[in-house]
């Protein structure tokens, strides 16, 4: 749908393909984990938080206040994007 693929977009044009990789896109960095299938798993940020839409937002804009000294960058994205690109990390199960 429309939200999952600006999402895309904006997982792919952003910093996150910089550390991240999704199979089957051009996302191959490396220093990040792997997020083909991030939907499917039941915790984020090394089994800190519980894998759901809040959390998972809540470690994309502020990881360091959760967990400090972690290697995820604090990232800013206008509240649109932020929307679109957790329906986009949601629909990868």
């Amino acid at each position: 749908d429309e939200a999952t693929d600006r999402g895309r977009k904006v997982f792919l044009s952003g910093t996150c393909a910089m550390c991240h990789a999704i199979r089957g896109t051009n996302a191959f960095g490396q220093a990040g984990p792997d997020l083909t299938h991030v939907a499917g798993r039941r915790w984020i940020a090394s089994a800190t938080l519980p894998n759901n839409r809040g959390s998972l937002g809540g470690w994309i804009s502020n990881a360091q206040g959760i967990k400090p000294g972690s290697h995820m960058p604090r990232i800013t994205l206008p509240a649109q994007d932020l929307e679109a690109l957790l329906t986009y990390l949601e629909s990868l199960k």
